[in-house]
């Protein structure tokens, strides 16, 4: 991902760089029953991540108008 939009999702979201819990859980992985991941919007991206301890490891950055699920899946089988 190009810097710029790193430095834009830095400023804006400094809350929940301090708070990561504070993201909501990502609805398409709740209705799996996978409650390990948390997303933040950053219009019109959909930032999914995982926190262990004090670390936030950041999983997808996706266009939120895009189907996560589709997404997901297609992640999954290309691997």
């Amino acid at each position: 991902m190009p810097a710029r939009y790193c430095q834009g999702f830095r400023s804006p979201h400094s809350k929940s760089r301090l708070i990561p819990q504070r993201g909501a859980y990502t609805r398409e992985l709740l209705a799996l029953g996978i409650r390990e991941y948390r997303e933040i919007f950053f219009k019109p991206y959909r930032i999914i991540y995982r926190v262990v301890g004090k670390r936030v490891y950041v999983f997808l950055i996706a266009d939120g108008r895009r189907d996560l699920q589709k997404v997901l899946q297609q992640r999954l089988l290309n691997g």
